[in-house]
Order: C-alpha cells, then structure tokens, then sequence
C-alpha cells in the first residue's frame, strides 16, 4: 500500500533549521561573499559570478536532495 506524504520546505526548516540553514542559504551566501569579494579587489568578475552561479546551483540540488530524504523519512514514520 502506498502511502503519499507531502513536505514542504517551511516543515523541513521548521524540524531541521540549522541543517536547512547551512544547506540552502549558507552556500548562496558564500557566492554573494566571493562576488563582493571581487568587487572590491577589483578583478574580473566573470569568474566570481561564475563560481557564484555553480553555488547556488548547488544548494538547490543540495536542498532537493535534503528535502527528498526528509520526506522519506516522514513516510517511514507514519
């Protein structure tokens, strides 16, 4: 029997703050320091936006994949 649960993202930051936290903002933040970082050495910010654009592809797949385990571990507790 199969049993559909469905989670958002506000339930995984609501039980899990600190991992959503590090896992959905902190790499996003990280590109946004390397940006500024950037612009204010002065140098070509094609790269800095490039490594800024890599990170917050990784914290949607990253997000994805914590949200994918949380409801999977939700559906084992019901």
């Amino acid at each position: 029997m199969t049993t559909e649960v469905s989670v958002t993202f506000r339930e995984l930051f609501e039980e899990l703050p600190v991992q959503t936290g590090l896992f959905s903002f902190g790499p996003v933040l990280l590109g946004i320091a390397q940006l500024w970082n950037g612009y204010s050495h002065q140098t070509a910010l094609s790269f800095h936006a490039l490594f800024a654009v890599v990170m917050v592809g990784f914290a949607v797949l990253v997000t994805r994949y914590h949200l994918a385990s949380f409801q999977l571990e939700k559906l084992e507790r019901v």
